[in-house]
């Protein structure tokens, strides 16, 4: 089943994209932020604590911004899409939905507190500008973070991707340190994940794929 495209990845009217079930109730709203990662694709780095690489900084090309974006649609029992176009133009500092993401600085944070058993969807989208970094191995290698509070044990979070519809999700399981995930332009063949960047300006990835 890997690697395969996610359905309605990007900055699409869609909210069943990616899916965070919790196998216990959490003690408050959990949130999703983004931070540097140290290791190479698809590992992930035990410690998530800077956000200098350039996927965070941003370029002069559009104006030292993040270029990751995140909305959550809150419980998957209940969840509502986004809007087209719903990629913000600048941050909002701590919690926002839709929010461009950079560590703690500014993130997203869902509305409801998950009880048990219960999942929240959400969103990811990429902005690159036509003056980034090539090859972007290391300048655009990130974590995806999702912060709870809870009371007892720690909940297991299973993480997943949709790869059926937005009316029918089919939720496919990721595994953090095996898969990941990778920006890529419309119309990706598999074995071609890239993004080509403008002649100037900025391009929204066109799809997300979850691969080895």
């Amino acid at each position: 089943m890997i690697p395969n495209k996610v359905t309605g990845a990007g900055n699409l009217d869609a909210t069943m994209v990616y899916k965070a079930l919790f196998s216990t109730g959490l003690s408050s709203t959990p949130k999703i932020e983004a931070w540097d990662n140290s290791e190479t694709f698809p590992a992930v780095a035990s410690e998530a604590s800077t956000t200098t690489k350039e996927i965070f900084t941003g370029t002069t090309g559009n104006g030292s911004k993040p270029m990751l974006a995140g909305y959550i649609g809150g419980l998957l029992s209940d969840a509502t899409k986004p809007g087209a176009s719903w990629h913000p133009s600048s941050a909002v500092a701590g919690a926002s939905n839709p929010n461009l993401l950079k560590g703690s600085t500014n993130y997203i944070r869902a509305a409801v507190i998950p009880g048990e058993g219960d999942a929240i969807v959400f969103n990811l989208s990429q902005r690159v500008p036509s003056d980034a970094t090539v090859p972007s191995n290391t300048s655009m290698n990130a974590l995806i973070l999702i912060r709870c509070n809870h009371t007892g044990a720690a909940p297991d979070i299973t993480l997943s991707y949709n790869e059926g519809t937005e009316e029918t999700p089919i939720w496919v399981d990721i595994t953090p340190g095996t898969h990941g995930v990778r920006f890529c332009n419309s119309g990706t063949e598999e074995g071609e994940y890239k993004l080509t960047l403008p002649d100037s300006g900025t391009i929204d990835a066109g799809e997300q794929w979850v691969t080895i």
